[in-house]
């Protein structure tokens, strides 16, 4: 499957944006036994383990986040697990899928990890291209 935006980054930029739309279509894909995703948006690279609903599952699907091919805004660099680089939940709204939907938070009751995500397998902020 593929779409703009990522449901599983561990990046600051544009962190949890589409969460409304993973709350609403993560279960579709789970049943219908999905292997691997493709998003950009994010101008790096992470590669999911396979997961679900942020737990590791391995009947989940893989996430791939390739939007590492340069553009204006310069690459990602900044996790939200580093220390003070955590947005604030209310900042990260999307008005397109009906407002802020980022009520799944993590183990710990936070918003961000304080480490790298166990559904995050590899994360590089590196502008490239991939080859399938």
């Amino acid at each position: 499957a593929s779409w703009h935006p990522p449901w599983y980054s561990s990046y600051t930029a544009h962190y949890r944006e589409a969460e409304c739309m993973k709350e609403a279509m993560e279960e579709l894909l789970y049943s219908y036994g999905t292997d691997i995703v493709f998003n950009g948006h994010v101008h790096a690279y992470e590669r999911s383990n396979r997961v679900y609903n942020y737990e590791l599952d391995l009947c989940g699907p893989v996430y791939i986040v390739v939007g590492d091919g340069g553009n204006r805004e310069r690459m990602a660099i900044e996790h939200a697990d580093e220390p003070g680089k955590c947005p604030e939940p209310l900042t990260t709204p999307d008005p397109f899928m009906g407002g802020f939907c980022a009520w799944n938070f993590t183990p710990s009751g936070k918003f961000c990890w304080d480490h790298q995500p166990d559904y995050s397998a590899m994360r590089e902020s590196s502008f490239g291209h991939g080859i399938l």
